[in-house]
């Protein structure tokens, strides 16, 4: 006879399953989405803009139907919710892709419970929580990363419920309705970022290769649904064909790499992606997507995540061979469809009471703690440098997450900008932090090769013969009056402005603030205007 559930003398393990079978999953999820929430306005609300977050809320100022780097949506998202608070402070501009990322992991729940169980859908949704990428970049941060993870998602759960048998249906309607909502979702995920045309590839593998349901194939649903989306890029396609494919030539232009194989370069890619997801989470998740691979089409569901979710995932891997690591997170859409594989593998290994998978979970989410609070720490106060300066000798990268806030009451006090002088910068990175520094009625020129969208905000020629302010983040040795002199008449040191992580704190860096006059000749670049 088992002893009851407080009984002393049962097993840890019993035990152990008694209480995972006991908990109530969606209370569980809501807890993770009230909490994960609020602490993620709480972030929001006390750290500064990283540099691309301060460079799309910069060029978002002005409504474009597409971008030098990446497909509008994020960008319109940014610079729709800046206007309509008539504020681009960090707390304001983030809210909207804190939202995304709390309906992505509903969407998480919902898909891995149809598919493998409540308890299932539960451990999906608390592990993408505790990932680095997901629930802190992904999960906040004014970048396109998270509008296109949700609608990726939303159209990979429709699409199941179409294809699937499932307990509970995710939406009603007939099937072509769902094949059209689904394409919506992918037209939103393309025009978010390119990444969005693997749900689409994902999809169509995966009725090739599933004989039970290769019939849609013959069904016009797929076509209606891929024809939306397709649709939906159309304005990204329209402002590429007015700039001579500029986006286009700019992103495939990654893929080419410097030729050759690059075995070193491709490690260092998977390393990357496994610090992003963080490495316990990581192997999991690689293991559950080699056991869905062996499977194959015999578990059909299992089959139908890892064709959608192994695109960026394999794509982004191999093009590092050529040469080029990339960025981490390239790859992050795509494990994010294998969260409902390792939820149904930790629920099961839970329901036995598997004792390693229980400290596995919660040494995971303690982890993720730690390190969100050591980084908020950091950025906040930079107490690194006072503790172990040895650590940060190669460059402290939280400084790309403080405001330059400072920037604009200097220049005011100088009576700099006020007679029609513009704000010029020496890359795309420093006008974005400057743009947001001085705010949105002073126009900012980007004197580098590679202006990104700044080069197609203002044409540069219309400055010809006015005056400026050049700021430039101040490094050792640097000669900023030798190297952009030629660019203007006189060109000279006026100031510079010490910004602080927080006001009074110790300073995090200084901006060179020059006086320029006379913009004399515009700064050689590649990009077709």
């Amino acid at each position: 006879m088992t002893p009851p559930p407080n009984d002393p003398r049962r097993p840890k393990t019993a035990a152990l399953s008694f209480s995972f079978r006991e908990f109530d999953a969606r209370s569980v999820v809501i807890v993770v989405l009230a909490v994960g929430t609020l602490l993620r306005f709480f972030v929001a609300a006390s750290t500064g803009l990283g540099v691309d977050e301060s460079y799309a809320v910069a060029v978002a100022r002005q409504f474009s139907l597409s971008y030098f780097d990446h497909p509008p949506l994020h960008f319109w998202i940014a610079g729709t919710i800046a206007k309509l608070a008539h504020s681009e402070t960090a707390k304001v501009v983030r809210f909207p892709f804190v939202i995304c990322f709390a309906a992505t992991t509903w969407i998480m729940y919902r898909l891995t419970a149809r598919f493998f169980g409540e308890h299932a859908g539960a451990l999906a949704a608390i592990v993408l929580n505790i990932s680095a990428v997901f629930s802190v970049t992904t999960g906040g941060w004014v970048l396109p990363d998270g509008p296109l993870m949700l609608f990726m998602l939303a159209s990979a759960a429709v699409i199941a419920d179409v294809l699937f048998d499932l307990p509970s249906r995710a939406l009603r309607g007939s099937d072509t309705f769902k094949w059209i909502v689904a394409g919506v979702f992918a037209g939103l995920a393309m025009l978010s970022k390119y990444h969005g045309v693997f749900v689409l590839a994902g999809t169509f593998l995966f009725l090739l290769t599933s004989a039970p349901h290769r019939k849609w194939l013959a069904r016009p649903g797929p076509y209606i649904g891929a024809a939306i989306a397709v649709a939906m890029f159309a304005p990204v396609i329209l402002w590429n064909r007015e700039h001579g494919w500029t986006s286009f030539v700019f992103q495939g232009g990654r893929a080419a790499g410097r030729g050759g194989v690059h075995l070193d370069t491709m490690l260092a890619t998977i390393g990357g992606q496994a610090a992003y997801v963080l490495p316990w989470i990581w192997v999991p998740l690689v293991v559950v997507m080699w056991n869905a691979f062996r499977g194959g089409p015999r578990d059909p569901q299992r089959w139908f995540l890892l064709c959608v979710g192994i695109g960026p995932v394999a794509a982004f891997t191999l093009i590092a061979l050529r040469g080029d690591a990339g960025l981490p997170h390239w790859e992050a859409p795509g494990y994010l469809m294998f969260f409902p594989i390792l939820g149904a593998a930790v629920a099961t290994r839970l329901e036995r009471g598997d004792e390693t998978t229980r400290r596995w979970l919660k040494s995971s989410a303690w982890s993720f703690i730690w390190l969100v609070v050591f980084l908020a720490t950091q950025t906040e106060s930079g107490w690194i440098q006072r503790v172990a300066p040895s650590l940060l000798a190669k460059g402290d990268p939280t400084t790309d997450m403080i405001s330059w806030r400072e920037l604009r009451p200097v220049l005011d006090a100088k009576g700099m900008l006020a007679h029609g002088e513009f704000l010029a910068a020496p890359s795309w990175i420093q006008a974005g932090q400057a743009a947001l520094g001085v705010g949105p009625d002073i126009p900012v020129l980007c004197l580098c090769a590679d202006p990104h969208h700044f080069y197609y905000m203002i044409d540069d020629r219309t400055f010809l013969g006015r005056d400026a302010v050049f700021v430039k983040k101040m490094k050792a040795n640097d000669d900023v009056v030798k190297t952009f002199s030629p660019y203007f008449e006189s060109l000279e040191i006026v100031d510079s402005v010490v910004i602080h992580r927080v006001r009074g704190s110790e300073a995090a860096f200084r901006v060179g603030v020059y006086r320029a006059r006379g913009f004399k000749k515009v700064f050689p670049t590649a990009q077709p205007r």
